[in-house]
């Protein structure tokens, strides 16, 4: 018994660990506007594969991408959109290529968080394409996956 109980006991953890969610990013265009901005953060980027005569292309075109986390807020809840930036030659030409939005109800939902939409505080990036972050004093990670989705564990 008392075995059986310990195995139970070691498993556990792994079990919190492997809780995940994953779900479609919403587009929200390239022009979105901001309420009230709480907190942005742009992670590395990374070069787009161009073909080789990229030299002569116009400055503007774009040669590289990286992902912005934006942070806002309605009155008392908050939003996040995760944007994919683009850049032409030497950084120039920066633009937001795509907007879309996380869906932070359905997110709090999974998760079992009650009350309203809010605490959501960026810890920092893992990866060009993943970050960290608390959401009521938990810990999460999240990959934004292409074809538009999140991937978001618990705990990582």
């Amino acid at each position: 018994m008392r075995i059986l109980l310990l195995i139970l006991l070691l498993s556990m953890p792994s079990l919190a660990a492997a809780q995940a969610y994953e779900a479609a990013l919403t587009g929200i265009g390239s022009k979105a506007r901001y309420s009230a901005i709480e907190f942005m953060s742009a992670g590395e980027s990374v070069a787009l594969p161009l073909d080789k005569d990229a030299e002569n292309l116009p400055p503007a075109t774009p040669q590289a991408q990286a992902l912005r986390v934006v942070v806002y807020r309605s009155e008392a809840h908050q939003s996040l959109v995760i944007e994919t930036l683009t850049t032409g030659l030497e950084g120039c030409c920066s633009k937001v290529a795509q907007a879309r939005a996380f869906d932070l109800d359905a997110f709090a939902a999974r998760f079992g968080f009650k009350g309203e939409i809010s605490g959501f505080a960026f810890s920092g990036w893992s990866s060009p394409r993943s970050f960290r972050f608390i959401y009521k004093d938990k810990p999460f990670h999240a990959t934004v996956i292409d074809g538009g989705r999140i991937r978001v564990e618990h705990g990582s």
